[in-house]
């Protein structure tokens, strides 16, 4: 009996772990030379994966390294992976394929039911869709000086032993352009970086952020004519 509302306790603490649980932050930097990289970290509430390992469920992180993050007051167990591309096309396209289970954690949610109790976390109420996309459509590009980046985030729509998949995610998405950013929506800038408002994960976001790189050929010119000047000065001078 003691056995079994153990388990009934534990599950109601899992239950709540729910909320907030998932963190994701992708972090997207554009180079001037129109190459990039994606920095992707997930993360568990460690709460969560305290209680999802004392209930029998199998490691989430498949023996990967990890670290501990604090994010809006909470401490998450998380993984970085960050990869380098060799074109803005192969951004958007690597970006463009991500899906709502892209990280690997879709094992996150599932565990085998006590023999004693038949208390299961595997959840036939699980209705997040695997092909569900990350972005709606994404737009990097360089025209000249100028840089884009314009992407729109699907609304986050699914759920979870009952909880809705917006409120068990919280994302934080970042985007790093090769000069100070001029134009933006949905986000705060600073400098050249820009980190998006995604407080509302049920609805569609649009991520937008925009940059001109300055052409060094007019410093150049300035500082030539100033060394000119300050030329023909000392000549006149020694001609006095």
């Amino acid at each position: 009996m003691k056995k079994i509302i153990a388990l009934l306790l534990a599950v109601v603490s899992l239950a709540l772990c729910l909320t907030g649980c998932v963190y994701e932050e992708l972090g997207v930097k554009l180079n001037k030379d129109g190459t990039g990289s994606i920095e992707t970290t997930i993360g568990l509430k460690k709460e969560f994966v305290k209680q999802l390992t004392e209930l029998g469920g199998s490691d989430p992180f498949d023996g990967k390294e990890t670290t501990e993050i604090e994010y809006d007051g909470e401490t998450y167990i998380a993984f970085t992976d960050t990869k380098e591309y060799e074109s803005f096309e192969d951004m958007e396209k690597a970006l463009a394929e991500m899906t709502f289970d892209s990280n690997g954690m879709e094992s996150t949610f599932t565990s085998q039911p006590d023999d004693d109790t038949g208390v299961s976390l595997q959840t036939e109420d699980a209705t997040i869709k695997p092909e569900t996309l990350f972005f709606k459509n994404v737009k990097i590009e360089k025209d000249g000086s100028n840089y884009v980046f314009d992407a729109v985030l699907n609304a986050a729509e699914g759920t979870v032993e009952g909880y809705d998949l917006s409120d068990i995610l919280k994302v934080n998405i970042s985007v790093e352009m090769p000069a100070k950013i001029t134009k933006y929506k949905n986000g705060k800038v600073d400098g050249k970086k820009i980190t998006f408002d995604l407080s509302d994960m049920s609805k569609e976001t649009e991520l937008y952020a925009e940059c001109k790189v300055s052409s060094p050929v007019p410093a150049i010119i300035g500082i030539v004519l100033a060394v000119t000047a300050v030329a023909a000065f000392i000549v006149l001078r020694k001609r006095k």
